[in-house]
């Protein structure tokens, strides 16, 4: 009865190990990706909604593994790659500023 009860505890803990090689970031490459990211999007929809839209994007590719994630920064990822990081950025609507 004990090792069922061991099991159950176990048991989720374990299924959980592989995600943690896809919890975030390598180190400094969400700032860099913020800085290129807000720079260029800055021109189009403004400071403010730039932030937002890039923060979104970073959110949805920090899943990613980071080898995958320094592919994408250094510009040596699989145009496979490119396209689907790209799909997830896309999800995140950047509302241009309204005009006066």
């Amino acid at each position: 009865m004990r090792l069922k009860s061991l099991f159950a505890l176990v048991a989720p803990v374990v299924l959980l190990l592989p995600l943690s090689a896809h919890a975030d970031w390598p180190k400094g490459e969400r700032e860099k990706y913020m800085a290129q990211c807000t720079q260029a999007a800055t021109q189009q929809i403004g400071a403010a909604a730039a932030k937002s839209h890039c923060a979104c994007g970073a959110d949805a590719i920090k899943s990613y593994p980071a080898s995958d994630i320094q592919a994408l920064m250094d510009n040596k990822a699989t145009p496979e790659l490119q396209q689907k990081a790209l799909g997830q950025i896309a999800k995140c609507k950047a509302n241009p500023p309204a005009k006066k």
